[in-house]
């Protein structure tokens, strides 16, 4: 046998002596007689309660009438058996107290199924009512204050000033409980609301000289709490849960609660709070402490504050601190400061996600003191801003939104980057970024409609340098420097270098009233450069200024729509450009001192004043480019003032004429266009185009080896030597339709012979025109001075008529004839 059996065995044998049998028997008699004297008790106390209950109930009524102002009702009177012993539990059912003006807000202040009320034994036993205990069961407490002041919460009376002790001058209440308590307090005067549902509370009082303390355990659901109902609720239906330790102060004449980790919603809470309890001007003092999310503190604050808030988010929790101070019975809000630390985070808006980002937020609603706790006295503070925006730092040392009504943000900006980093704010569609550095240094000031940016306005600097551009629809690459001066006045361009082969443009200029024209009348706004070059190939220049035909599939980015947005309004303003070029070639025409005014709007460009030096003399012009699909409709003027004629000829690959080369004509040409023609974006002129007439003038002109001549000659003067022929004027003027020339008139007058021309000459096919010759030999009439007398006798004699009409292989063939009469 083990010892532990052995041990059972002597443990049978002790409890079955005679003595431990009478100590077991007299301890259950004990027991037995205790309890008998309990349900004696009880007994007692039920016909206690029997015989003395309208007494019972008068001291209730009594304690509730010396204590309110007004008139309460209980519906009937309980006892509860062996609840609360040893005390004495007495159940009011249907109880409600209204106060003297109930007749006018019909608002009563307490309506309750059921009220324990747990009473001292031995004050029963003396005829007194001492309640040691009071649960709320079922209860709705209702303060109220009309829009006129009336209120239904001045039912207690006011305490009689005695020298008696304080147990004989007050009723002490050592617990109260609640279950499915619903208390509101509603100033419609004030617009406050404060709606809760108490799924229990429990609270033991203990008294002091100054006072009471309590530990506060409460589960509430909060319906509303509004300092200003016209914004609506704080910490709408979340559910409050934890324990507040709770403290009065009669010296202080207020309450102060303090608590930690208590559960509003899903986060904890520290708190700290004092309600003051003077009469006219209540303080409230609430401070509270987290470690939150962004959108969960948003959803906790009222509705207003929570539509600015919820256009952005920041993903990792945060530190929060808030302070609310105000008086009570004060009209409005509150003070309201919320202090927020972010720290590694990443901040979302609908520009896009800013990684990496740290900064002190600070929320106030009453910015300037004595200005009211309102949106237009509030403030969003933001200090010590650091993030990455798509690759970008964002430096902002100080920056406020102020006037939450009209909210207007301002501060200072300051980012250092790579360029390329801005194809992924802009897409690399248009121009794609590579290489060089920008520098930003801005203050800003930025109006916020609907909680959108809106009219951002800027004064500071935007320098780029040596940054490397792809301008993706013509594939043309090219490194430039850029300096952006924004002003108050003017935006100011500075330093632009473009360099692209040998083309090397300099660009200056500014943009008046820029930050409120780019949005408010964008078509107004005038952007005036200048442009400066050693050498320009305008061909190349003017392909870079026009749009590509084809647009690029748009590939999807952040806030691509607003980007558009942007491009189009640029694409609205008038851009003037100045250009001096000290060398410029445009296909083969080669000029200097090139002095060009080019006016741009809505992708037509103008040249408002153009002048070159070229061929030996000056070209001045004046042009509109009208886009038209792929092609810009040009119309011109243009005056030439004494170019040397074969230079000119060769700049203009001889206009497409085949019938001789430039080489064969001689002299100083001066003539005036009026012309359309159609252009590639490229600068091309397009074959056929051309519209318009011109009237031009030769002087000092010589014909050498000019094949049309050469074959009249040999027709009609076999014995003059037409291979060199002097002209002092020749003039005419001609009409072109595409392909087609109508020659008005073309007079030659010259030392071997003189003609005049007329009719079609086509660059094609359609050639047709009408060759009057006179036979006489025209050598001496230079000598005859009076021009009259020189042009009577220039037909005297027989005169030839001829035709000039299309051959072979772009030939002209001359034959006998001559034009109908007109």
């Amino acid at each position: 046998m083990t010892s532990m059996e052995e041990f059972i065995e002597k443990g049978k044998e002790f409890f079955k002596t005679s003595r431990v049998r009478k100590i077991l028997k007299r301890i259950g008699f004990f027991i037995i007689g205790f309890l008998g004297l309990i349900l004696i008790f009880f007994i007692g106390l039920r016909l206690y309660f029997i015989q003395n209950k309208e007494t019972i109930v008068t001291e209730i009524n009594q304690k509730i009438n010396d204590n309110i102002s007004g008139h309460a009702s209980i519906g009937d009177v309980g006892y509860k058996f062996l609840i609360g012993f040893p005390n004495f539990t007495v159940v009011l059912n249907k109880v409600e107290l209204q106060d003297s003006l109930y007749a006018v807000h019909k608002r009563s202040v307490l309506k309750a199924e059921e009220i324990e009320v747990r009473l001292n034994v031995l004050s029963l036993l003396h005829k007194k009512v001492d309640i040691e205990k009071v649960v709320l069961i079922d209860t709705k407490i209702d303060l109220f204050k009309d829009k006129n002041g009336v209120s239904n919460s001045n039912i207690f009376r006011p305490k009689p000033k005695t020298n008696k002790p304080k147990s004989e001058t007050e009723t002490e209440i050592g617990e109260v409980d609640f279950k499915n308590v619903v208390f509101i307090s509603q100033n419609l005067q004030r617009n406050k609301l404060f709606h809760f549902e108490v799924k229990s509370l429990k609270s033991k009082i203990e008294y002091t000289d100054d006072g009471f303390q309590t530990d506060l355990f409460l589960d509430v659901f909060a319906k509303s709490m509004a300092f200003n109902t016209k914004h609506g609720s704080f910490i709408k239906d979340k559910r409050v849960k934890g324990k507040l330790a709770v403290q009065f102060s009669k010296a202080k004449n207020k309450i102060e609660v303090l608590t930690e980790d208590l559960e509003i919603g899903d986060d904890d809470f520290d708190i700290k709070a004092s309600f003051g309890l003077e009469k006219e001007h209540p303080i409230m003092n609430i401070n509270i402490k987290t470690s939150i999310l962004w959108l969960n503190a948003a959803h906790l604050l009222d509705p207003h504050l929570f539509k600015i808030l919820n256009h952005f988010n920041i993903t990792k929790p945060l530190d929060a601190q808030c302070s609310i101070i105000g008086d009570m019975n004060a009209e409005g809000d509150p003070e309201i400061i919320v202090d927020a630390q972010i720290k590694d985070n990443v901040l979302i808006s609908s520009e896009g996600e800013t990684k990496d980002c740290s900064f002190e937020g600070r929320y106030i609603n009453n910015f300037k003191n004595g200005l009211g706790n309102n949106d237009i006295n509030s403030a969003v503070i933001i200090k010590n801003f650091k993030g990455n925006y798509k690759g970008i730092p964002i430096v902002i040392p100080a920056a406020a939104i102020n006037n939450l009504e009209k909210p207007v943000a301002t501060g200072d900006l300051h980012s250092k980057f790579d360029v390329e980093n801005l194809g992924n704010v802009f897409g690399d569609e248009f121009i794609k970024f590579n290489g060089g550095t920008a520098n930003v240094d801005l203050k800003f000031n930025v109006n916020i409609v609907d909680l959108q940016i809106s009219k951002p306005r800027f004064t500071g600097k935007v320098n780029i340098e040596k940054a490397n551009m792809l301008l993706q629809s013509k594939n043309l690459p090219f490194q430039t420097n850029i300096l952006l001066d924004f002003t108050d006045e003017a935006l100011f361009i500075r330093n632009i270098k473009y360099q692209r082969d040998k083309n090397i443009v300099y660009l200056d200029g500014k943009i008046d009233n820029f930050l409120n024209l780019y949005y408010d009348d964008p078509e107004k706004m005038v952007a005036v450069l200048n442009v400066n070059s050693p050498f320009m190939d305008v061909k190349k220049f003017l392909s870079v200024l026009a749009y590509g035909g084809k647009k690029k599939e748009v590939k999807k980015i952040a806030s691509k729509s607003d980007i558009k947005k942007r491009i189009t309004l640029v694409e609205k303003c008038q851009v003037v450009l100045n250009l001096n070029l000290q060398k410029m070639v445009y296909s083969n025409l080669t000029a200097k001192n090139a002095k060009i005014i080019i006016v741009a709007k809505n992708r037509q460009f103008f040249v408002k004043q153009g002048a070159i030096e070229t061929c030996g003399g000056k070209i001045t012009f004046a042009s509109q480019l009208i886009p038209n699909s792929n092609l810009f409709d040009v119309k011109t003027n243009v005056n030439i003032a004494t170019v040397d004629i074969p230079q000119f000829l060769t700049s203009f690959k001889n206009f497409g004429i085949t019938s001789f080369q430039p080489q064969n004509i001689k002299g100083s040409l001066s003539a005036r266009a009026d012309m359309s023609v159609k252009m590639t974006q490229n600068g091309d002129l397009v074959d056929d185009s051309a519209k318009g007439n011109l009237q031009y003038d030769i002087k000092n002109g010589s014909l050498t080896d000019f094949k049309p001549i050469m074959k009249i000659g040999k027709f009609a003067f076999p014995n003059r030597d037409v291979k060199h022929i002097v002209f002092n004027d020749l003039s005419g003027q001609l009409n072109m339709s595409g392909s087609l020339v109508n020659v008005d008139y073309f007079k030659v007058s010259s030392n071997v012979l003189n003609f005049d021309v007329e009719g079609i000459y086509s660059f094609k096919k359609g050639t047709k025109l009408g060759l009057t010759i006179p036979l006489r030999n025209p050598e001496d009439d230079y000598k005859i001075k009076d021009p009259k007398e020189r042009e009577a006798k220039r037909y005297k004699g027989i005169v030839l008529h001829l035709l000039v009409v299309d051959g072979k292989n772009g030939e002209m063939k001359i034959k006998m004839g001559s034009l109908p009469k007109k």
